[in-house]
């Protein structure tokens, strides 16, 4: 648990006063704490547990609080719900129709997006020994006591989001949705898309194989490939974790800018039985003309418009123009003082 206690403290890498007195202090604590923790536990049990402790924390909890309230206040959480009723998972499971005529049980769906997850740890380790101990190799990831800087985090991340868009989006397009169904496709059709009113715990819902080729291996193969810190895999991991909870609620309303337009096409994307939507945020649909309903570029321009983008821009520019000619003109008071 000292790791995700630890993680948390990450965010400050990403505030600009870096230089203040609080930040440093809470800088050097946590430097404290990561060194003690990588220095009295083996490399392998900190990366296990910190991935399970993300697990945990941001997407099992949340979406069995989301299965809770759906659960209790039904008539609440279907007013919210992208397709109403039908995406109350205890009563319909998740598909068209009743319950047995529509998706998998909700207990059924939980226990294999548990197992799923547990897979893709023990892979985790599984790769992490066959490197260390078989080959004589270095880690596949970096942990060390070293803590990795600010801009090497954002590239990494940026990096590693960037080539999980790619890798997703042409797995799940050629591979579990090709022109003429295999193997792996059937599975992912049988398990997957058996739920075509998505809810949180269906993010991690699908037989072993195409969840490895579709959610797992996007995500780990660039991190091992450019043996990113484990800092920042293990951050890598928790915006991906938080992302994949809220697109796959059901909701309607999801806060950010990206976020809802990712849940729309998610939805859309179970709705259709996989007619296209085939990576989140939906550059490459766009792009290949894959896309179903409003593409990525209209889903950023109605969300700013949401959010009032333009009007916070606009008063912030307003703001900073009059603290500058307020800092302008005491400036020459003071010139004229002296």
């Amino acid at each position: 648990m000292g790791i995700a206690l630890s993680l948390p403290v990450m965010g400050y890498f990403l505030m600009p006063s870096l230089t203040s007195y609080s930040t440093s202090l809470n800088l050097l604590f946590f430097y404290m704490t990561w060194s003690t923790l990588v220095l009295s536990q083996p490399p392998l049990k900190v990366e296990l547990v910190g991935t399970a402790a993300i697990r945990t924390l941001f997407f099992f909890i949340p979406a069995l609080l989301f299965l809770i309230v759906d659960s209790i206040v039904p008539s609440v959480a279907v007013s919210f719900k992208t397709q109403g009723l039908q995406a109350l998972p205890t009563r319909t499971g998740g598909g068209r129709g009743s319950r047995r005529g529509g998706g998998s049980e909700w207990y059924k769906v939980i226990g294999l997006s548990l197992f799923n997850i547990c897979l893709g740890i023990a892979i985790q380790a599984g790769v992490e020994l066959l490197f260390t101990q078989v080959l004589g190799f270095r880690s596949a990831l970096k942990v060390t006591t070293t803590l990795p800087m600010p801009w090497s985090i954002l590239k990494d991340v940026a990096r590693g989001l960037v080539l999980r868009e790619i890798l997703q989006y042409y797995a799940h397009r050629f591979i579990l949705h090709p022109k003429s169904p295999n193997y792996i496709s059937r599975l992912h059709q049988t398990y997957f898309h058996s739920i075509t009113a998505p809810y949180s715990f269906t993010a991690h819902y699908d037989h072993p194989l195409p969840y490895l080729l579709w959610r797992f291996l996007p995500v780990y193969l660039p991190s091992i490939m450019f043996r990113v810190h484990l800092l920042t895999y293990l951050l890598l991991v928790s915006i991906i974790t938080i992302e994949e909870t809220l697109a796959m609620s059901g909701y309607t309303t999801v806060p950010g800018i990206i976020l809802g337009g990712i849940a729309r096409r998610q939805d859309l994307h179970s709705e259709g039985q996989g007619q296209g939507n085939f990576a989140p945020y939906g550059l490459l649909d766009w792009i290949h003309g894959t896309g179903i309903g409003p593409d990525v570029i209209d889903d950023m321009r109605d969300e700013a418009e949401k959010h009032n983008v333009k009007e916070r821009s606009g008063k912030a520019l307003e703001n900073a123009k009059d603290s500058g000619v307020k800092a302008w003109n005491g400036r020459k008071k003071n010139s004229r003082k002296s």
